[in-house]
């Protein structure tokens, strides 16, 4: 590994999230050109419209900025950041527009509206990272009604953890060196999306999501969530929020698929209905109201 990369240190955050993503030295080569989070540019126009209208509720801008996640982390990022000096951690975006004002926010919109994390070199990268995208938004929809549903977890915390659960996706794209590409072709062969991301690139989404929010100095119990491929141990304080994200992701997948689950027994990850407490609602029933919050959200969008 090149001296010129050190290795990832993050102080302030549990001694289990820092073991997740120190000792990798690939995850480390990645990060060190994770600069910047970019952003949609429709999303930035929209917020740059409403944030200069004083008529705009609060409302309405964080209607705007919770369809992106490379937004969504910046605003998060600045209402965090150290010269803030604030007495705790703002963990949704809600929170972030009330402190921080429209005018903060219009700056920011300006300042970060070049960058366009979601645009690739060519048809195949854009229509590859649009669609993550769009199953970000709509795991975040997910997520959220299953935090209304089970009153388990914050709403706006299930909200941006899923919206950004795929980040590590985006980034491994842009800064790992290698085609996505290899990594779907050994997904069209039967392996899980993080286990051919770790053959090709010696790290995986989630590691890579983890150590970028870290990176970012978001809350832990945000980045907490983040891993949502994995069973939460009983004693686990991020179980809620990450049993959340996993399930509401399985809801996106369905919602665009529109696949029957009736023959799919493991359709919805166990763990996760068992921690929510939704291991005796039928899986279809679930997803079937997931997926009309969904439709109804697009709606508005």
């Amino acid at each position: 590994m090149p001296e010129s990369v050190p290795k990832l240190k993050f102080e302030g955050y549990s001694e289990d999230l820092r073991w997740r993503v120190e000792q990798n030295d690939r995850l480390s080569l990645v990060l060190a050109k994770v600069t910047e989070v970019a952003v949609l540019p429709h999303v930035v126009f929209k917020v740059l419209e409403l944030s200069a209208s004083t008529e705009s509720a609060t409302t309405d801008i964080e209607r705007a900025i919770n369809v992106d996640p490379g937004f969504s982390s910046k605003i998060l990022v600045l209402a965090n950041s150290a010269h803030m000096a604030l007495p705790r951690k703002i963990t949704s975006i809600r929170e972030a527009l009330l402190f921080l004002g429209f005018r903060q926010v219009r700056q920011l919109a300006m300042t970060v509206g070049v960058f366009d994390l979601f645009a690739g070199k060519n048809d195949r990268e854009s229509l590859r990272r649009r669609a993550w995208w769009r199953h970000s938004v709509d795991s975040a929809v997910s997520a959220r009604w299953l935090a209304d549903q089970t009153k388990k977890v914050s709403g706006d915390e299930a909200y941006t953890c899923a919206l950004l659960h795929l980040i590590g996706k985006t980034l491994l794209d842009r800064y790992g060196g290698v085609d996505y590409k290899h990594v779907e072709d050994m997904m069209a062969q039967g392996l899980k999306d993080y286990k051919a991301e770790e053959a090709v690139y010696g790290c995986h989404h989630i590691q890579v999501a983890t150590a970028a929010c870290m990176k970012w100095r978001l809350p832990e119990s945000l980045v907490s969530g983040l891993n949502y491929a994995h069973a939460a141990e009983p004693d686990d304080s991020s179980r809620f929020i990450r049993a959340a994200v996993a399930l509401a992701s399985r809801i996106a997948t369905f919602a665009v698929e529109g696949a029957d689950i009736s023959d799919q027994p493991n359709a919805l990850p166990l763990w996760a209905l068992e921690v929510l407490g939704l291991v005796r609602v039928p899986g279809d029933q679930i997803i079937q109201s997931a997926t009309a919050a969904i439709a109804a959200w697009n709606v508005q969008l």
